[in-house]
């Protein structure tokens, strides 16, 4: 053998002396880890580094070994690398191993989240070194330093999960071009507003406990349109608010109990722009108690009570008072029906009802709802549209003096912009019947059906609905196509409360149309188009008392939104 031969295992036996000492500070962090050290491999690849004289077999054998070695150990650096990343708010590599992120959901959760790869006993590094006394060699910097680092993460991961710790986030961002269209007539003046509007809202969930919930949604908006979470591209450069949208605490003591407190959805809310526009929330609380009837279906007893105002009003003025060159300012209470003298009662509504869902075999759902809606006092919404009613009811709510009256027209009123309702009250009965058909893969079908009818009033008060879609969007390429039907008469329902895009600039007394086309563009993005067509139903009819701010007789409505919608 020449004498580089014979130099050969002298020289490895150094390479894998240092190579193991290099490795010290690598187990040390894999046991403060918790990371298994297996004995037994330790022994035996001690038996494997060659002696003098070693053959080249042998000598080749240990350099795979080192090869692997040095592969788990760089894997177990990368995973606490990562960790600190994501303390430190730092942006992984650019290419990161696929088997080290984590799984990516649509609600984003900041309890801290070990890598599954770091927590599978597959991927647990598994460490084998030579017992020789070689190993003793490693810097005693060396492991200060991780054991410094492994505090600090340590530290880290306990803040966190103690200041952050169960809380979940979500939310979506959406940009819309909102355009609505009109031209003018006699009856009815023209209408043209073409705009780019977003919406931001973001949810904060925390479980207080198996049995309390809490709840929070912040996002934009205007604080004199409750029917809009949008925000339109103007105001110059000025900032645009962010406002509380929900805010509740709800108690569930079993899966069949639901209690729920604070600035709410109406219990009733489905979405459908039939009675409530979606974006609109309540004041109150309701109760939903569920009754299973086995796989065939459930029944739910449902009930909603809601506070609209608080008038602090004790006794009104005087009818001279009010006749005065100065009237005070709530005096305008005595224009919407309440006797002068008397006490002014806020607005309320209770809302009750059932909700009784089935199955037919695997695909068909079915679901009938039955309800009745009283509201009390509801002229006072006539009162908080009116600008000069603002002052009195909306401006001590909001804190702040706002620039118009809140929500929307379209009921009938005894006079021309008057404050009250033609309808003497609002009873309102409803039914609705909805189908669903499952059995077509990424295409379900349903069909809804909704009628009511308010008991308050004597004419104009029905309101019907039908509406049908097929198709769902959840990944790239799903799509969906929806059409919809409306008719709203002008003393069915609140206008103030009810869809404000079925019906652009009043809620009621239209006939509608809607028709939807929705195309997923990712999992987490969406490209929604809606197109309404608008027309009214009634004109003014002074013999009736019935007067609305827009006749039957004015050109059709045209309104286009266009919009993507970011969910996360």
């Amino acid at each position: 053998m020449s004498t580089n031969g014979k130099k050969r295992p002298a020289v490895k036996m150094l390479l894998a002396v240092f190579t193991m000492a290099a490795l010290a500070p690598a187990i040390l962090v894999a046991e403060e880890k918790g990371v298994t050290v297996d004995k037994t491999r330790l022994e035996n690849a001690a038996a494997t580094y060659p002696q003098p004289g070693a053959s080249e077999t042998q000598i080749k054998a240990l350099q795979e070994r080192i090869t692997q070695q040095q592969t788990q150990i760089d894997q177990l650096l990368g995973i606490v690398g990562q960790l600190k990343q994501r303390l430190d708010g730092a942006t992984p590599s650019s290419n990161p191993s696929p088997a080290l992120l984590p799984s990516v959901g649509t609600v984003a959760s900041v309890t801290p989240v070990i890598p599954a790869a770091a927590r599978s006993p597959e991927a647990t590094p598994v460490v084998a070194l030579s017992g020789s006394p070689a190993s003793a060699a490693a810097s005693q910097e060396q492991i200060e330093t991780y054991t410094r680092k492994v505090d600090a993460l340590g530290k880290s991961l306990d803040s966190v999960s103690k200041n952050l710790g169960g809380f979940k986030l979500s939310g979506d961002l959406r940009f819309r071009w909102d355009g609505a269209f009109r031209s003018g007539n006699s009856v009815a003046g023209p209408l043209q507003n073409a705009r780019e509007r977003y919406r931001i809202r973001v949810n904060l969930d925390k479980p207080l406990s198996d049995q309390f919930g809490f709840h929070l949604q912040v996002g934009t908006g205007t604080a004199n349109n409750p029917l809009t979470f949008d925000t339109d591209f103007a105001g110059a450069d000025t900032r645009g608010p962010f406002f509380i949208l929900e805010s509740y605490a709800d108690y569930h003591p079993n899966k069949n109990i639901n209690i729920r407190a604070g600035r709410i959805e109406e219990v009733f809310a489905d979405n459908s722009r039939f009675f409530f526009d979606d974006d609109i929330r309540f004041n109150g609380a309701h109760e939903i108690a569920k009754v299973s009837l086995g796989k065939s279906g459930s029944l739910e007893f449902r009930a909603g009570q809601y506070i609209f105002t608080n008038p602090n009003v004790q006794i009104l003025p005087s009818a001279a008072a009010c006749a005065g060159a100065n009237p005070p300012a709530t005096c305008i209470f005595e224009q919407a029906g309440f006797a002068p003298g008397t006490n002014v009662r806020d607005s309320n509504l209770f809302h009750e009802g059932l909700v009784l869902s089935g199955k037919s075999g695997d695909n068909w759902g079915h679901r009938v709802t039955v309800d009745f809606q009283s509201y009390r006092n509801p002229n006072e919404f006539l009162i908080a549209l009116a600008a000069s009613g603002t002052p009195v009811l909306v401006n001590g709510y909001s804190g702040i003096t706002v620039s118009g009256g809140a929500g929307q027209g379209g009921n009938g009123t005894t006079t021309k912009g008057g404050f009250i309702y033609t309808a003497p009250d609002f009873h309102v009965g409803h039914l609705q019947y909805r189908i669903d058909y499952k059995g077509w893969n990424n295409w379900p079908l349903f069909l809804d059906l909704q009628g009511s009818h308010n008991y308050g009033s004597s004419f104009l008060s029905n309101a019907e609905m039908a509406t049908v879609g097929i198709g769902q969007v959840k990944n790239f390429g799903d799509a969906r196509l929806m059409y919809g039907y409306f008719i709203k008469d002008a003393n069915s329902m609140i206008s103030e409360v009810t869809d404000d895009d079925i019906g652009t600039g009043v809620g009621t007394n239209i006939r509608a149309h809607m028709i939807r086309f929705d195309l997923g563009l990712a999992k987490f993005l969406q490209w929604q188009n809606i197109l309404f067509i608008q027309d009214e139903l009634s004109p003014n009819d002074p013999a009736r008392n019935f007067f609305v701010p827009l006749q039957r007789g004015a050109n059709t409505s045209y309104r286009i939104h266009s919009q993507f919608v970011f969910s996360f």
